[in-house]
């Protein structure tokens, strides 16, 4: 499995930029998984993820992901 993670000012864009991870297999069951639960996410964030992350992979280094409210 992979984690697939947007993020940054092109991402569902409102008042301030949002952020979408999927876990999935491959991309385009990410983008599957994704369109299945925000109808809006197509088009309003780029095609490639921001960062993929290999799960099966032994040596992972420790990483976060934060996203502040906004409005």
């Amino acid at each position: 499995m992979k984690l697939f993670v947007w993020d940054g000012p092109d991402v569902l864009p409102d008042y301030t930029s949002g952020m979408v991870v999927a876990l999935a297999e491959n991309l385009e069951e990410a983008w599957l998984t994704i369109r299945q639960k925000n109808q809006w996410a197509e088009g309003n964030m780029p095609a490639l993820p921001t960062e993929t992350i290999d799960l099966s992979q032994r040596n992972l280094l420790s990483r976060a992901w934060v996203v502040h409210g906004g409005g």
